[in-house]
């Protein structure tokens, strides 16, 4: 039986909070020792749960593993994003044992952001482009702003549903139309 695409959304949601709660943990404890064993999880963690979490989501949404072809994209259209955070993660989580709170919040941040980056990419189409990648990483800052430095606010399930729900199967052309719209809503 086929699912509806509501039926994705809740699963993606899920998986999601799944590898956001380990990356979170994993991400804490390395702030016990501080730099450069953040870093260095830093590193680990993306065999470890993004690419996997790319991985599971693309094949929830019945999409092809990802390749060069698929990578790309995301890595150029979503660095500054990636960038922005790393750098705030490393500044704070870099201190011994203060930077377990730090890391443990912008690791969730992290895992949430790419992973409702990697859930409307794979719930829109195959393919991924360096400006719809842009472009939608800035629309989830805006529709799951993490307005707090110190707290972590996971995003409401019905707003991701929403997004979800609103770009599944549209074509190139349909998608980009609706992410430019709805950032233009935020200007």
């Amino acid at each position: 039986m086929a699912m509806d695409s509501r039926d994705l959304s809740k699963k993606a949601y899920l998986m999601i909070d799944r590898k956001a709660s380990s990356n979170s943990l994993i991400q804490g404890l390395s702030g016990i020792a501080g730099f450069p064993l953040t870093l260095a999880v830093d590193g680990a963690v993306v065999l470890t749960h993004y690419t996997p979490l790319l991985n599971e989501i693309r094949a929830l949404y019945d999409r092809n593993p990802v390749n060069e072809e698929v990578l790309m994209p995301i890595i150029k259209g979503a660095s500054n994003e990636i960038l922005f955070d790393l750098v705030a993660d490393k500044a704070l989580g870099s201190i011994p044992l203060v930077g377990i709170y730090f890391n443990a919040i912008c690791a969730k941040t992290m895992t949430w952001r790419l992973g409702i980056l990697f859930s409307m990419m794979a719930s829109r189409g195959e393919n991924m482009l360096e400006d719809d990648v842009k472009n939608t990483m800035k629309l989830i800052r805006h529709v799951f702003p993490q307005s707090e430095t110190f707290k972590f606010k996971k995003p409401n399930y019905m707003s991701f549903e929403k997004l979800l729900t609103s770009v599944y199967e549209n074509s190139e052309d349909v998608y980009q139309d609706k992410v430019e719209s709805a950032l233009k809503m935020f200007d």
